[in-house]
């Protein structure tokens, strides 16, 4: 009877995963999250033998979290490098925002049926996330909510098809060894999965908060971030919130901060990828976050920590981008020397013989003038609210029409 209530209450859920459901078997002509529900139904049905013993339950939380770094080692998903094709594994769509969702929800011990089906497995979220954080559905659908995530779905529309598309046609500056074109790239590349990734994720935040499925907004301005920290606690909330519960919290209580920073992005680098560079990647940024933290205790000037750290802040993220892009350890190594001791700005780099049309430069430009509103937002002004003002929302939806195309599909593939 409870079920049958909820269901009902859920109809706007249930619509939403029918339909998006159907959409993704349209999308890949062939049931693409096979073995992704088969594996979420089984850990499902293993949780409710051993959910009332916490030592059990909470090995069975952390065994599904390294599902995903386990199917990368096996060669049965790809590394995710944020070319998205790299990444692709039709039976494992899905699978590692699911599986992070299935560890949170058993650690926290609230892992039920409907929040399996309806939140969980919701199709829309597994090309793109984000995570699934939350039980408890919203209320009634009403006109204010309506308006609210319109505006969120506009955004998304518009970061995916205009701002992220409008650079991809310098990512062939990947395979370029010379400085300059490494140094471009690395900007562009930041740029590019930020504008996909949250494009993608913000149409799902207000397609699945309209239906009633609680949502968490997976990024919040994170060029307006003041430092390292700052940047990470705005970049991917929702994966960020799952290791904060499962991995920071309980590491930190027995071990100290630093081993709980270096445990949290070490377990990040692994569900991005088991490699040699997901590896460099996650001691990398574990670094960068320890460092930042270091300055802001032992400088006593707060003026000059902050601008310390505000320097600090786009080598990491920059640098970081770079090792996050490369899948061949040895080519990230030449890389890296040619960054940092060979710099040369060489006419032979491709970035000086690029074709690029009138269209595409135009995109440029409005991608840095959004980057600059970002940078410089006022604390008030944020979580987007320039973009989603009344009279923004259509402005977005007509340039996403005369602009906008599909580009190069999700920076995270269908992993």
């Amino acid at each position: 009877m409870h079920i049958e209530l909820d269901l009902k209450a859920r109809g706007l859920s249930i619509l939403v995963f029918v339909l998006s459901f159907c959409y993704l078997a349209y999308l890949y002509r062939a049931l693409p999250a096979l073995f992704t529900i088969a594996l979420s139904v089984f850990v499902w049905l293993l949780y409710y033998l051993i959910a009332a013993t916490e030592l059990p339950r909470k090995a069975l939380a952390y065994s599904a979290f390294f599902i995903t770094p386990f199917l990368t080692y096996s060669g049965q998903i790809a590394v995710l490098t944020g070319f998205g094709g790299e990444g692709a594994s039709l039976p494992w769509v899905g699978v590692s925002f699911v599986t992070a969702a299935l560890a949170l929800h058993i650690y926290q011990k609230k892992l039920d049926f409907l929040t399996l089906w309806l939140n969980i497995l919701q199709p829309a979220r597994m090309d793109s996330g984000p995570v699934a954080l939350g039980n408890t559905p919203l209320g009634r659908l009403r006109l204010r909510r309506l308006k609210v995530y319109v505006g969120w779905m506009a955004l998304g529309i518009f970061f995916y098809t205009v701002l992220a598309t409008g650079l991809a046609p310098f990512l062939v500056l990947r395979d370029s060894t010379e400085s300059v074109d490494i140094f471009v790239f690395s900007i562009i590349f930041e740029l590019y999965v930020y504008f996909n990734f949250s494009g993608l994720t913000f149409f799902v935040f207000g397609l699945l908060n309209l239906a009633g499925v609680r949502t968490t907004l997976n990024f919040n301005m994170p060029f307006a971030a003041r430092n390292v920290i700052d940047y990470w606690q705005r970049w991917h909330i929702s994966l960020s919130g799952v290791l904060k519960e499962i991995f920071f919290k309980p590491v930190k209580r027995r071990f100290g901060l630093v081993v709980a920073v270096m445990v949290v992005f070490l377990s990040s680098a692994a569900w991005h990828g088991m490699s040699l560079n997901f590896f460099i990647w996650g001691l990398f940024h574990a670094a960068g976050w320890l460092l930042t933290y270091a300055i802001v205790r032992l400088v006593s000037h707060r003026r000059c920590a902050l601008v310390i750290n505000f320097l600090l802040f786009p080598f990491f993220v920059v640098v970081g981008r770079l090792i996050f892009s490369e899948p061949s350890t040895a080519f990230l190594v030449q890389k890296l020397k040619q960054l940092f001791f060979n710099f040369s700005l060489s006419p032979q780099a491709w970035l000086f013989n690029l074709k690029v049309d009138g269209q595409s430069l135009l995109l440029l430009g409005i991608v840095v003038a959004c980057v600059v509103l970002e940078v410089f937002a006022k604390r008030s002004r944020q979580r987007y609210q320039w973009f989603r003002q009344k009279w923004v929302t259509p402005l977005l939806l007509l340039l996403s029409i005369f602009l906008g195309s599909t580009g190069l599909g999700g920076v995270y593939g269908a992993r």
